[in-house]
């Protein structure tokens, strides 16, 4: 594998499965409102290459665009993949710039008179609390009381499907093998159960590629665990045949020297570019929010080293109602 096959792992699991159709098929059918996902022609089920998420968000989020066939009609499935620890109150006006984005996209090679395609919007939520966001645009919206009537016609309307892996238990995780592991991997890795049975059904292990086996260690090993206790869990496998393949591929991962001997330099710098993406996150909301910012509060922010206040910080840069209050709690 490439040398950065490691970096951002939540984002190349993710990717490098439900990118195959037959791993989103199995994904879709069983996530999705089983009206809908009765409704649509899943043998049209096609890949878009493309990205729609903010330069800001790239280390917390992941995303992937299919079209479908719905009813004969031309249909976008958006699948975005949130693993920051904490849930965005405006998912619903993040999702709105994306679809904007994915819309535009669309007209671009479309004739003036085309309609826009509809777009059903996924979040697969990794966090270790339960979402208290709504999911309906409108519910962001402030309206005067006495008005709703006259006003709602006015505002945009969107809503998304939220899936909260904390919130769905492992043998509710659905699909093929590879989706299914893929799914319980990131349900397990921010409450500290990647060693745990769920992730290490033989069954399923069995009927995964040796690349899906290789990614799904990566993924493992790089949720800050040591090769010596990866080996004594892959140990406790019955079959011999994948007992060895598991171990062989656990000593090719320690000899790589991407693991240990390197793990301290690793795991710095990942914390580092995680603070500094909450930053980053910071800034762009002020910028959304107040139209920019004083210098000197990149600066200040600089100093932050703390996850829990960037995310305070954060939550305050989209509530204040000026920069001098936002610079307050600074």
């Amino acid at each position: 594998m490439p040398d950065d096959a490691i970096h951002q792992p939540n984002d190349k699991l993710v990717k490098a499965t439900f990118s195959v159709p037959e791993n989103a098929r199995g994904f879709f059918t069983n996530h999705l409102p089983a009206d809908l996902a009765a409704a649509i022609d899943w043998s049209s089920l096609a890949l878009e290459p493309c990205s729609f998420i903010d330069p800001q968000f790239a280390s917390s989020e992941s995303d992937l665009l299919f079209h479908v066939k719905l009813h004969e009609n031309k249909t976008f499935l958006y699948l975005l993949f949130e693993h920051q620890s904490s849930e965005d109150p405006r998912m619903a006006l993040r999702l709105l710039s994306y679809i904007l984005r994915i819309w535009q996209r669309f007209v671009k090679n479309a004739s003036p008179s085309a309609k826009l395609p509809a777009v059903l919007s996924v979040v697969l939520a990794q966090g270790r609390r339960p979402w208290k966001t709504s999911t309906r645009l409108a519910d962001l919206i402030d309206i005067p009381s006495g008005l709703e009537e006259l006003l709602r016609p006015w505002q945009p309307s969107l809503a998304y499907h939220l899936l909260e892996l904390l919130r769905i238990p492992y043998e509710a995780l659905e699909g093929t093998p590879e989706g299914i592991l893929t799914l319980r991997a990131l349900k397990a890795e921010p409450v500290n159960e990647l060693l745990g049975d769920p992730l290490w059904d033989e069954s399923l292990l069995f009927a995964i590629s040796e690349d899906a086996l290789e990614r799904l260690l990566r993924y493992i090993l790089n949720a800050e665990l040591q090769v010596p206790a990866l080996k004594e869990r892959i140990a406790k496998i019955h079959a011999q045949p994948l007992k060895a393949k598991a171990m062989t591929l656990a000593d090719r991962l320690r000899e790589e020297g991407k693991i240990e001997g390197k793990q301290e330099g690793k795991l710095e710098g990942k914390r580092e570019g995680k603070l500094e993406g909450k930053r980053e996150s910071v800034l762009r909301a002020l910028e959304i929010r107040h139209g920019g910012y004083p210098e000197g509060v990149r600066e200040e922010l600089e100093g932050v080293s703390d996850p829990a206040a960037l995310d305070r910080l954060l939550e305050g840069a989209f509530r204040s109602d000026s920069l001098e209050e936002f610079a307050r709690n600074l």
